[in-house]
C-alpha cells in the first residue's frame, strides 16, 4: 500500500515511535479509514472508502513536516470527520475547523479562523460565530449537532476587537468552561470591562 521506493517507505525507516505512529492507518466507524503515505519527493494524507481521495499533500516533506501546517485530524464523530487547518505552525494563530463527509472524503463545512472562538474535543463542543457579522455566537455540540446561540449587538465584537488591540477574535473570551449542559467565559468589551455570559445546549 506504501510506496515501493522502499528505502522511503514507512517500514524501513528508523524506527523511533514518531516514525511507526506515522504509518498507522486511522480506522472510522463506517470502515473508511485515513492514514499516511510518503516517498523520497513528498508525503500525503488520504481518505479511503469506496475510492481514495487525497485530502493534503507536501512536495520535498516528511510526514512530520506536513503535519505541521496545513489539514490536520482532530476525531471521529456520528456524521463527519472533524479536522482542523493550521494557517501558521506553532501558536498564536486560530485555525479553521473543516468537517469531512465520512463516507466519501469530501468537505462539508468550514468555519473560518476569523470567525473561529473556542473547541474542545474532548468534551465535544465548539464555539464559533455564524457570519463576519459577528452577531450570532453559535455553540455546536458535537455528539448531537445540536446549535445553540447567543446573540450579540452588532458591531459590538468589533468594536471590542479594536479597542482591546487583540489579534485573534479568542483573546476576547476568557475562562471557558463546560459543565454538563451549560458553556460559561467571560466577555471582554470595548470598555475594557469584562462580564459574565453563558449558553445552555438545550
Amino acid at each position: 500500500m506504501f510506496s515501493q521506493q522502499l528505502e522511503c517507505a514507512c517500514d524501513s525507516m528508523e524506527i523511533v515511535e514518531e516514525n511507526r505512529y506515522k504509518c498507522e492507518i486511522q480506522n472510522f466507524q463506517n470502515g473508511s479509514r485515513l492514514y499516511w503515505q510518503w516517498n523520497c519527493d513528498s508525503s500525503w494524507l488520504t481518505f479511503e472508502n469506496k475510492e481514495k481521495v487525497i485530502l493534503k499533500s507536501c512536495e520535498n516533506e516528511t510526514v512530520y513536516g506536513c503535519q505541521r501546517a496545513g489539514l490536520g485530524f482532530l476525531k471521529e464523530y456520528k456524521n463527519y470527520l472533524l479536522f482542523q487547518y493550521e494557517w501558521i505552525s506553532g501558536c498564536c494563530a486560530s485555525p479553521d475547523m473543516v468537517f469531512i463527509n465520512k463516507e466519501i472524503g469530501k468537505e462539508i463545512k468550514r468555519i473560518p479562523h476569523e470567525q473561529f472562538v473556542w473547541g474542545d474535543i474532548e468534551k465535544d463542543y465548539l464555539l464559533y460565530f455564524s457570519d463576519s457579522t459577528f452577531t450570532s455566537l453559535v455553540l455546536l455540540d458535537h455528539l448531537t449537532d445540536k446549535k445553540n446561540i447567543l446573540e450579540f449587538a452588532p458591531k459590538q465584537i468589533d468594536n471590542s476587537i479594536s479597542e482591546n488591540q487583540v489579534l485573534r477574535l479568542t483573546d476576547l473570551f476568557e475562562n471557558i468552561e463546560k459543565n454538563e449542559n451549560l458553556v460559561t467565559f467571560d466577555f471582554r468589551s470595548a470598555d475594557g470591562a469584562v462580564t459574565p455570559k453563558r449558553i445552555e445546549m438545550k
